[in-house]
């Protein structure tokens, strides 16, 4: 099992399209061969104009993946399938303003609401620091991967 966790800023309306809520492929005859067995999937991707490439290829099957928008995060998941989607499908079907090849499937996605300095505290950032797309340093990470969910179900329920 990985112990990999990236934090992930996201767009509200593309991520509610495709994380919040999972898509139903059974629509789409046409989808690329990584999506062609499955019937409903949540996606995400990693945006073109990033320069990420490199931290996308340390993606792997488990990793934990932390969304956030503005001050708050919103979900956490786990990493499914990694895929380069030359042809764009996945951003061209589903995203508005998104143009994205490097795309990933979020399995056990949940719904979090956790400020980001609680979970800049967690990695040791500070507590104004603003992540971009990125893997958070191994020396970070010092608690295994399911302590991290907790911790952002527990801020969740104190500040439901």
């Amino acid at each position: 099992m990985s112990e990999n966790v990236f934090l992930v800023p996201i767009n509200p309306e593309n991520f509610d399209r495709t994380v919040r809520s999972a898509v139903d492929l059974t629509e789409y005859p046409d989808r690329p061969e990584p999506l062609a067995d499955l019937d409903e999937v949540r996606l995400w991707a990693v945006d073109d104009d990033s320069g990420n490439g490199s931290t996308f290829e340390k993606m792997s099957e488990g990793d934990l993946v932390l969304f956030y928008t503005d001050d708050e995060y919103v979900g956490t998941g786990r990493i499914g399938t990694t895929f380069e989607d030359d042809d764009r499908w996945v951003s061209g079907s589903f995203w508005t303003a998104f143009p994205a090849a490097r795309v990933y499937t979020v399995t056990d996605f949940t719904e979090v609401s956790a400020p980001k300095r609680a979970v800049n505290r967690i990695f040791d950032y500070s507590s104004s620091y603003t992540p971009g797309f990125m893997r958070v340093a191994d020396s970070r990470v010092t608690t295994d991967l399911s302590s991290i969910e907790s911790a952002l179900e527990h801020y969740t329920k104190r500040n439901a």
